[in-house]
C-alpha cells in the first residue's frame, strides 16, 4: 500500500512517522520562528529524551537507505531545497550531530 499525503499525522506508528513529524514541525518553511534551532538544541542535549532518540534512530535508518522512505514523504514534510532526500538528510544530520560521523549506507 502506498502511503500518501501527511500519513504520519494519523498514525504515529507508520513508517518513519517520528522522523517525518519532527521534520515537519521543525524544518518546514512554515514552522515557527526558531523551530530549527530548537531541534538542534534538543538533539544536542546530553541526556536526550525518548522522542529525540527515536527520531535519531529513524534518521539514521533513512540515511542508510533513502529508498525505505515512502515516496515524496520527506519532501512533503520539509519542502526542502536540497535537491534530494539524501542531501537533505545529510545536511540535517550534520547540523544536529556535528561530532558524529554520517551513517554509512
Amino acid at each position: 500500500m502506498a502511503l500518501k499525503g501527511k500519513y504520519w499525522r494519523e498514525d504515529r506508528n507508520a513508517p518513519f512517522a517520528i522522523l517525518l513529524g519532527t521534520v515537519e514541525t521543525h524544518c518546514h518553511p512554515e514552522a515557527y520562528d526558531e523551530a530549527y534551532e530548537d531541534l538542534i538544541q534538543r538533539a544536542r542535549h546530553p541526556e536526550g529524551d525518548a522522542g529525540i532518540n527515536d527520531f535519531k534512530e529513524q534518521l539514521r535508518t533513512a540515511l542508510q537507505d533513502t529508498s525505505k522512505l515512502p515516496e515524496d514523504s520527506l519532501f512533503t514534510a520539509a519542502q526542502y531545497s536540497d535537491g534530494s532526500d539524501g542531501k537533505f538528510l545529510s545536511r540535517l544530520w550534520r547540523d544536529l550531530y556535528p561530532n558524529e560521523p554520517l551513517p554509512a549506507s
